[in-house]
C-alpha cells in the first residue's frame, strides 16, 4: 500500500502495532452510552478505518460528511465507494446554502466557517446529536499531541484512534482491504479543499499541507472542547 517514502514518516510518528480491540471497545461503548451519537469523517485514512471499526460494531448510524465545493475529486469519489461498502449505515451529503466563489482567496477562515464548520454545526444542533465519533489521532498534528479518547463541550466528542500511527491505519487498510483516499500516496496526509491542501514534504509537519501560509492547521470544527 505505502512508498517506502512514507512508511519511514510514519514510523517517526508514534508507536506501531496498535491492537485494534480496544478502539472497537471504545466504538462499541459510545453507541451504547449515547443513542443517536453520528460518525463524521473527512476521508482522511484514519477515516477509512474508522468507518471500518464502526461496521464492526455494527453501528447502523448516520455518517456525515461536508460537502464544501471545493474537494478534490478523489475525495467525491471515495464518498460514493465507502458508502456503497457500508450499506448497513446511513451516509449524508451536508453543502453550505452558499454556492462555491472565491472566498478561498480574500478570506479563507471565513471559507471554512460558511462553508465547513457551520453546515455541520447546524445538522448535529437541529438533530440534537448527543456525541460524535470522529477520526482524529494524535499523531496527525503537534497541537493534537495532547487529544484524549472523550472530550466534553457543546456535545461529547470521542475518539477511538487517537493512539494509532500512520503506520497502524496504513497495516489495517492493507490487511483488510479497505478503500482509502488516492492522494496519501501522493503525501497529502491531511485531506481538505483543494485550495488550501498541498502534500506534506519528508520532515515535515504532517498538518502542514493544510492551510499553507494562513497561520492555522484547523478549519474550526474541532476547536473549543473542554477535555475529560
Amino acid at each position: 500500500m505505502r512508498s517506502p517514502r512514507y512508511a519511514r514518516l510514519s514510523l517517526d510518528w508514534g508507536p506501531t502495532l496498535i491492537d485494534a480491540s480496544a478502539s472497537l471497545a471504545i466504538i462499541q461503548e459510545a453507541i451504547s452510552t449515547y443513542p443517536g451519537v453520528v460518525v463524521t469523517t473527512g476521508l482522511n485514512i484514519s477515516g477509512s478505518v474508522l468507518l471500518d471499526l464502526a461496521s464492526r460494531s455494527d453501528f447502523a448510524g448516520t455518517v456525515v460528511f461536508v460537502d464544501t465545493g471545493y474537494h478534490f475529486p478523489q475525495t467525491l469519489s471515495l464518498w460514493e465507494e465507502l458508502r456503497d461498502r457500508y450499506v448497513t449505515m446511513h451516509f449524508i451529503t451536508l453543502c453550505a446554502d452558499n454556492p462555491p466563489d472565491t472566498l478561498y482567496r480574500s478570506d479563507p477562515e471565513l471559507c471554512c466557517s460558511l462553508n465547513k464548520v457551520a453546515p455541520l454545526e447546524d445538522y448535529l444542533a437541529e438533530h440534537r446529536v448527543p456525541a460524535v465519533l470522529n477520526a482524529r489521532t494524535r499523531v496527525s498534528s503537534p497541537g493534537r499531541r495532547d487529544l484524549r479518547v472523550v472530550e466534553h463541550g457543546s456535545r461529547v466528542r470521542i475518539n477511538p484512534l487517537v493512539e494509532w500511527s500512520y503506520e497502524d491505519l496504513e497495516d489495517y487498510l492493507e490487511d483488510r482491504g479497505i478503500p482509502y483516499h488516492p492522494l496519501y500516496r501522493e503525501g497529502y496526509l491531511s485531506m481538505g479543499c483543494w485550495p488550501c491542501t498541498g502534500p506534506v514534504q519528508p520532515g515535515q509537519d504532517p498538518r502542514s499541507g493544510r492551510f499553507k501560509g494562513q497561520g492555522r492547521s484547523e478549519c474550526g470544527i474541532w476547536l473549543g472542547a473542554d477535555k475529560a
